[in-house]
């Protein structure tokens, strides 16, 4: 039942309908409006690094953590050829342990709605903090109560020559919680060998994550409508926060 252990090897293939490149032009348009220049970059909860590799294409510096070893061993075959490869750690969201800091963050692709209560929330954002350079951006992503609660029983499969595999949703309004079921199905000799995650995730309202952002340094500078620059609605399906950490006095270049 570990989470993207099994599922690495096909993630991509059932996930061939993300719009990385719209994520990766979504935060540069961010870095555009908020005037900042980053070199050095992390990819939190990375995943497979497909977002990684194409901000290091677009000629960032690339530091890359994710918590499965699964997905990291995809992800740095993926980026081997690139001419700066980025540098992938394993490590949990709640316990970031960097070398130095970085001057822009990112954890896209509702990664945050893993971190399944407010203490796990704050933690993190707590580390993001610790490690960013006065003044960087976090821009993050997650679904809304609005957008688990229309998954609540959805059921989907999908196959491919040796594999098949099937997703089950259910959502809780009592805990804001959503858990799917992952069954893969894998041939091997004739028959199928079958593989089971669950993965649970928690939709936070606004309000939470706003707070949260407060209490670890952060000033929040927008929540935008999904992968656009459009300020965001409490119903939106996806939205997409920047937030930018301020100094110990509690300014960002030197204003309150």
């Amino acid at each position: 039942m570990t989470q993207y252990s099994s599922l690495a090897e096909l993630y991509d293939r059932l996930t061939d309908n993300v719009p990385y490149e719209k994520y990766a032009a979504q935060i540069e348009r961010l870095f555009r409006r908020y005037r900042q220049k980053p070199s050095l970059v992390l990819d939190l909860a990375c995943g497979t690094g497909s977002l990684t590799a194409l901000l290091a294409e677009r000629g960032y510096e690339m530091i890359a953590a994710d918590l499965s070893p699964d997905m990291l061993a995809v992800a740095r075959e993926k980026c081997r050829d690139l001419a700066v490869p980025p540098v992938f750690i394993c490590q949990d969201m709640c316990e970031l342990d960097l070398y130095g800091t970085v001057q822009a963050a990112v954890c896209c692709l509702d990664s945050v709605n893993y971190l399944t209560d407010r203490r796990q929330l704050k933690r993190a954002f707590s580390r993001v903090s610790l490690f960013l350079e006065q003044g960087g951006l976090f821009l993050f992503d997650v679904k809304t109560p609005a957008m688990f609660r229309t998954m609540d029983g959805l059921c989907s499969v999908d196959e491919d020559k040796g594999w098949f595999s099937a997703w089950r949703y259910g959502w809780d309004g009592r805990s804001s919680l959503c858990v799917h079921q992952v069954d893969l199905f894998f041939e091997h000799g004739g028959t199928y060998l079958r593989q089971t995650e669950e993965h649970i995730q928690r939709a936070y309202p606004r309000s939470v994550l706003e707070q949260a952002l407060h209490e670890t340094g952060f000033a929040l500078r927008g929540v935008y409508q999904g992968l656009s620059l459009r300020p965001a609605q409490e119903e939106t399906g996806r939205l997409f926060f920047a937030a930018q950490k301020k100094s110990p006095t509690g300014t960002i270049n030197g204003k309150k």
